[in-house]
């Protein structure tokens, strides 16, 4: 196929378009520190704006494509609630980061995602304890020390210290909780 200097295929503009959107929400994300369900959101709109591109470049019908256009399947509105988080484990993640914000901007870069992904696993793991069972302090305890191990230099007693007061607090979210189902 012969293109004028001035022409472009139309599966060139819309990989064009593709890659100026994820360029800029990738921008966009370094630049901003956001939760998980706004980061839900804003993958979701993302992929809607990819989805966009691509109809648009197959759209139109006078150039031959090489390959199928492929449409990115969107989520359902259940799916999209199902992702995002129920309100004991934001509770259980606001206590667990209180206190926390300077200390995660104080480590290195190589342990950010590890200390993030082993907070949210660790939130995850005595939320569904919280909702299933009878908590224990000792369990929970254990969970949110070895979480507060990632932080390097900090004194073992000052973790403890820590992952007690933390605990205290989830424990007390734990009866709560709990006298709201008695009452139900």
């Amino acid at each position: 196929m012969c293109y004028n200097s001035n022409e472009m295929d139309l599966n060139d503009q819309g990989k064009l378009k593709i890659e100026n959107n994820l360029s800029k929400t990738a921008e966009q994300a370094g630049a901003l520190e956001v939760s998980s369900v706004e980061a839900d959101k804003q993958s979701l709109e993302m992929t809607v704006e990819t989805e966009s591109a691509v109809l648009e470049a197959g759209s139109d019908k006078s150039q031959p494509s090489a390959a199928p256009v492929t449409a990115a399947i969107v989520p359902t509105e259940t799916q999209i609630k199902a992702l995002e988080k129920d309100q004991v484990t934001v509770e259980v993640e606001n206590i667990l980061e209180k206190g926390l914000k300077d200390v995660y901007g104080n480590l290195p870069d190589n342990l950010k995602p590890l200390f993030k992904a082993k907070g949210e696993e660790t939130a995850s793991t005595i939320s569904e304890m919280i909702k299933k069972t009878a908590v224990k302090i000792g369990e929970v305890m254990k969970l949110i020390f070895n979480w507060l191990r990632i932080i390097p230099g900090l004194n073992r007693f000052y973790l403890e210290q820590e992952a007690k007061i933390k605990a205290d607090q989830i424990m007390v979210l734990s009866e709560q909780i709990s006298n709201e189902k008695n009452l139900k």
